[in-house]
């Protein structure tokens, strides 16, 4: 099978995607999306890397979009579903998992459980939203990524500091309750395809309220309960996403969803590879050919197609 890899950096767990598909047998290559170019026509969509025309050279297309590229890269993407080449993950459900806010409106949608999240259009309006969510609160940029750009205000004028400086740079941002009792830790599910294939507890070590381990976090293997279990597989369900790291902290109310990554790191030292023992390259690739078999035997599309008489329209699916 041709399988190719579209990297954005993520240089450690993109090699170790292609270093699994080739020790399967699989002709796989690992394209960075910056060297891919498109032309739209009429007739037929045409995909280049480099100087090459790659529209039918794959049979399966395994993106790994860091926050930045999100818009160029769903948009290649949709082009490769164009000409009928099976992606792995739909453009739609990409953007959604990284739009904050979209995606808490998707869980709660579905009565999943998660923090009192608030958003306004000024400063002034996250005043009167601060008097339902409460003080301690975090504040928190949509496009947040690795506990970057997430911040602890304790009280009403460090909360009218942070989102002033935020308006000032025209990020987008929401408010957010504390879970105190949660502080500094919290649990990353690893799912693929409907499964959950492992999972760690991360821990700050510096009293900071964040847990990543990009921040300096340790890990541990850590067992979902069945509650855990499907809140979590309900939130990639929500989301549409096939390969996912489901971030939750546990509350004295319950389990509490925090965020549904969707390009999720998983090598590294304190990586969930490495802390559980679990071959996650090896089983995205697994479910990745497992899903491409499916495809072509049904000649079906992860994207709505409308028939007309000059061919085949895509459109978001």
């Amino acid at each position: 099978m041709n399988i190719c890899i579209l990297s954005t950096d993520q240089v450690k767990d993109d090699q170790r995607l292609l270093d699994a598909a080739q020790q399967k047998g699989h002709n796989a290559e690992l394209y960075n999306i910056r060297d891919i170019s498109m032309v739209l026509t009429s007739e037929k969509p045409i995909i280049y890397w480099r100087d090459q025309d790659i529209t039918k050279t794959f049979d399966a297309i395994v993106p790994r979009l860091n926050v930045s590229f999100t818009d160029y890269g769903t948009n290649v993407l949709q082009q490769f579903i164009c000409s009928e080449t099976y992606v792995s993950e739909s453009p739609e459900a990409l953007r959604l998992g990284r739009d904050k806010l979209k995606s808490l409106q998707y869980l709660l949608a579905r009565g999943l459980p998660f923090p009192a999240t608030g958003i306004a259009y000024t400063p002034q309006g996250f005043r009167q939203l601060a008097k339902t969510i409460g003080t301690p609160m975090i504040v928190k940029l949509i496009e947040s990524t690795e506990g970057t750009g997430i911040f602890l205000a304790r009280n009403v004028k460090e909360m009218d500091n942070i989102v002033k400086t935020f308006g000032q740079l025209g990020a987008s941002y929401v408010i957010q309750s504390f879970i105190e009792e949660a502080a500094g830790t919290d649990i990353r599910a690893f799912v693929i395809g409907g499964k959950v294939v492992a999972a760690m507890c991360r821990r700050s070590q510096d009293g900071d309220f964040r847990s990543n381990v990009a921040l300096g976090g340790r890990s541990e293997p850590y067992q979902l309960t069945a509650k855990e279990e499907e809140i979590v597989l309900s939130a990639t369900a929500a989301i549409g996403i096939n390969v996912a790291g489901v971030d939750f902290i546990r509350a004295d109310s319950g389990p509490m969803l925090l965020e549904v990554n969707v390009s999720p790191d998983f090598t590294g030292e304190q990586g969930i590879e490495n802390v559980t023992g679990i071959n996650i390259a090896d089983a995205i690739i697994d479910h990745v050919v497992a899903r491409v078999c499916n495809f072509y035997e049904q000649h079906y599309t992860s994207a709505k197609v409308l028939e007309s008489p000059r061919g085949i329209l895509c459109a978001d699916g």
